[in-house]
């Protein structure tokens, strides 16, 4: 059985962990515009998700316009801040 990662991202959301589930609450999300929702599941990505898994469900020039302002570690920043500066015109 395939590994789920998303599990290490919404470990104390079990429900988020569910590939469907989630992209139900990201599709629902994105159709209400409830930035304070996305930002708070992209912070998740952003912090502990896999680049791969945070690519699912995120384009980079939407981590792009929201990284200065997202609430996570400065490494997690930085992180994300060099991968866009060589990979984000994959949009």
């Amino acid at each position: 059985m395939p590994k789920n990662y998303l599990k290490a991202v919404f470990w104390d959301y079990p429900e988020l962990s569910d590939p469907d589930a989630l992209a139900r609450v990201l599709k629902e999300a994105r159709r209400e515009n409830d930035s304070q929702k996305l930002r708070w599941l992209m912070g998740r990505f952003l912090e502990r998700g896999r680049i791969k898994d945070t690519a699912l469900y995120f384009r980079p020039k939407e981590i792009r316009a929201n990284l200065g302002s997202m609430r996570i570690s400065q490494r997690a920043r930085k992180r994300w801040e060099r991968l866009l500066e060589v990979y984000g015109n994959i949009d």
